[in-house]
Order: C-alpha cells, then sequence, then structure tokens
C-alpha cells in the first residue's frame, strides 16, 4: 500500500450534507476498506474469520458514522479492533471516541496511533496522528484522587473497576467525562463507594477516600474476639470429629486384630495370620495419626478461645454458652 492510501485510510468521513457526501463517502470507504483488507493480510497471528469479522465490522462502523450514529459505530469498532489490532482501526475509533465527547479515550489512541506508525517508519501518519492528539489535549477532563489514611494496611482502590495504584493518588488523570464510581476495601475495614461527574471540555474534579472504618463483621475488627471464637469453635468442632474418627478407626484395627486368632498361636502365625494382622496395625496407626490430630485440633481451638480479646463495652453476651451464641456490638 502506498503512503498515499494510507494517509486517505487516515481521513475520517467528513461531517458534510448528505447530498455532497453521499458518492465522497462511499470512494472513501472503498478506499478504507481496501487498506484495512491489506493490513489484515499481512498479520498471520489471526484467524481468517477474525479478519473477516474485523473488515465487516469496520465498514458498518463507518456507514454508522456517516449517518450521524457515533455512538453506535464506536462499539463496533472497538470490537473490530478486539478481532484484529489494525492501526486504521485504531485511527478511526480515536475519532469515533472524539464525536462521542470521550476524550480521554480519543487522545490516548490518536497518541497509540502515532506511536505505531513511528515504528513502522510513516512520518506523514505521525504527524497527522499527533496532529489530532493534540487537538484534543485541552478537552481531555482530568480526575484527581486523594487518598486519607494511605498506610492503611492492604488499602486497594479502584476507578470503574480498575485498580487506581498509589502513583496515581493526587495526581489529576486524563478520565472521559462522565460519571465515575471510585471504591476503596481494605482487610477489617468496611468498603467504601462514592460517584464522581466529571464535566467536559477540559475540568478537573477531585475525590477525596476518607479513613475507612472498622468492619465488625470482619474477624476481630472491633476488638471483641468473635472472629477468633468463630475460628476456635470451628478448629475444636474438627477436632472432636477427628477424635470420633480415630476412636473409630481403632475399635476397628482391634477386631481386624481378633480375626487373626484362629490362625495365629500366641505370636506365631501361618501367612493368612501374618496377613490379618499386618492389615490390623496398618488401620491402627492410621487411627494414631488422626486422633492424634484430633486432640491437637481441640487444643488449638481451646486456646484460640481462651486468648480471644474480651468483649468490648456495651456488647450483649448470652449467659449461658451455647454454639448458636452470638456477641453483639452496641453500635451495630
Amino acid at each position: 500500500m502506498s503512503s498515499d492510501t494510507l494517509a486517505e485510510t487516515m481521513t475520517p468521513p467528513q461531517t458534510t450534507s448528505r447530498a455532497t457526501r453521499g458518492p465522497r463517502w462511499i470512494a472513501g470507504l472503498c478506499a478504507i476498506g481496501a487498506g484495512l483488507t491489506a493490513t489484515l493480510a499481512g498479520g498471520p497471528a489471526a484467524r481468517a474469520d477474525d479478519k473477516a469479522g474485523a473488515v465487516a465490522l469496520f465498514r458498518e462502523a463507518g456507514a454508522l458514522v456517516d449517518a450521524g450514529q457515533a455512538a453506535r459505530a464506536c462499539p463496533k469498532y472497538e470490537e473490530s479492533l478486539r478481532l484484529y489490532d489494525s492501526v486504521n482501526t485504531r485511527y478511526f475509533l480515536a475519532d469515533c471516541y472524539e464525536r462521542v465527547g470521550k476524550m480521554a479515550s480519543a487522545w490516548a489512541q490518536f497518541l497509540e496511533v502515532a506511536a505505531r506508525v513511528r515504528a513502522s517508519g510513516d512520518p506523514a501518519k505521525e504527524a497527522k496522528a499527533r496532529e489530532r492528539a493534540a487537538a484534543v489535549q485541552p478537552k481531555v477532563s482530568r480526575l484527581t484522587v486523594v487518598v486519607e489514611a494511605a498506610s492503611t494496611p492492604g488499602l486497594e482502590v479502584k476507578r470503574d473497576g480498575r485498580p487506581v495504584g498509589p502513583g496515581q493518588w493526587g495526581v489529576p488523570m486524563p478520565v472521559d467525562a462522565g460519571t465515575h464510581v471510585v471504591e476503596a476495601s481494605a482487610p477489617g475495614k468496611r468498603p467504601w463507594t462514592a460517584q464522581v461527574e466529571v464535566e467536559p471540555g477540559g475540568a478537573t474534579s477531585t475525590l477525596v477516600v476518607r479513613a475507612l472504618e472498622d468492619d465488625p463483621a470482619s474477624a476481630d475488627a472491633g476488638g471483641d474476639g468473635s472472629g477468633r471464637r468463630t475460628l476456635a469453635l470451628v478448629t475444636g468442632g474438627a477436632g472432636i470429629v477427628a477424635v470420633g474418627v480415630g476412636t473409630a478407626l481403632g475399635f476397628a484395627a482391634k477386631s481386624r486384630f481378633d480375626e487373626s486368632r484362629p490362625f495365629c498361636n500366641g505370636d506365631r502365625c501361618d501367612r493368612r495370620g501374618m496377613d490379618i494382622r499386618d492389615g490390623a496395625v496398618a488401620r491402627a496407626n492410621v487411627a494414631t495419626v488422626v486422633f492424634g490430630v484430633g486432640l491437637a485440633a481441640i487444643a488449638g481451638g481451646g486456646v484460640l478461645w481462651l486468648t480471644a480479646p474480651s468483649p468490648s463495652k456495651g456488647a450483649s453476651v448470652g449467659l449461658t454458652p451455647t454454639l448458636g451464641g452470638a456477641l453483639v456490638r452496641g453500635s451495630f
């Protein structure tokens, strides 16, 4: 493909009147389709049906843009790009984003196109992409997320479901105008969520993530030891079950050993008697291990229960300890 054809494929359809743009758009669409098809043909990693689907979506998106329906066109450009990563598709996706007011996304895509065509050695296309990026940049809005108590262990902040690392905290980050959801969470803390409306036209908004409150429902978050006591009950209960299983295995081993008596005279046994006693010894060994593990679990559960923090003031505790008992904080 010549550089003239490549430049033509990077010229988005103009928003002129339908009477004058029809034939021009048809000719442009043919050039775009030819350019994209040639680009796709050079990518052996993509499947043939993906390439065909990418071309079809690309053309349909272009027709929607020409019909003044950019909002419907952008998702088709996105899907075309997902099927096959073409620099032409990425350029037209950036153009589509600009048309619907997603300036941050448009700016990022134009810069990505410029970087890619620079690597391929096409200065004309690079200049065009950078020109479009420069025109969009003043319209890019930004959101600053200020995080209080940033030293909270395990603190995680997300914007629109994507992680916002500590390097972004307090920094005006490019975002598309509109509503954004910011979340914060940390072990032992109540999750925090807020919405912020970012105005278009290069506006900057700020959202402060306050220090997270303790979560009484998490293990020992309120200092009442409820989480540790629950773990103690679970551990002790598992220990009791293990002791029961070990005891049953021990009785089974004893019963199996008794079956060897007809084949033995004291400690002298024939082959049948030796096999029976070997099986009994193996069962007894398993019983000993399971029984020991059960005792250890019961002991561990007791230690967890005894070392759990005392209930805080204002908590209500049942007078009779039961497995179904609960500690209730006065503020909960």
